[in-house]
């Protein structure tokens, strides 16, 4: 029978946020188990581009969007992991269930941690869950933090 792989084993650990409060759930979570273990910790940020025909006039929005993510991603890091040199800042563009992931395939991640869910409301009664859709297809352990 195959082991299955504890938070101690985990070496890298993917961390989508969307900057939300829930997502904060996710952070904590994270950073305790970096302190323990060491991991080298990924925060992502997914921007959804705009659609085809809006993508020429929100070109400059859009990388003014990247820009702020990654400056939030940044100070959120050195508020979480102060003094972590294993920490890497994402900001990936796509739909956040499949770029999540992609990443954490790319990567070679040994797990996500997730909060339930983010910015939902209707987004969430219409496409369901981003945390549903990967702990459906992510390819390694998920952890799902409640808020």
């Amino acid at each position: 029978m195959k082991s299955l792989p504890t938070p101690d084993l985990w070496q890298k650990i993917l961390v989508p946020t969307d900057f939300s409060a829930c997502a904060e759930s996710a952070i904590h979570a994270a950073a305790a188990l970096h302190q323990k273990s060491g991991a080298e910790i990924l925060l992502l940020h997914v921007t959804e581009p705009a659609y085809q025909g809006l993508r020429v006039q929100t070109n400059d929005l859009h990388a003014q969007m990247r820009h702020e993510a990654e400056s939030r991603l940044k100070k959120l890091a050195a508020e979480a992991f102060p003094n972590a040199t294993s920490v890497r800042v994402l900001v990936k563009d796509g739909r956040p269930a499949d770029v999540i992931c992609q990443t954490a395939a790319v990567e070679k991640a040994d797990a996500i941690i997730i909060p339930t869910h983010g910015h939902s409301g209707l987004k969430h009664a219409l496409l369901g869950s981003v945390a549903e859709k990967v702990v459906r297809h992510a390819p390694c352990s998920v952890l799902v933090v409640r808020e």
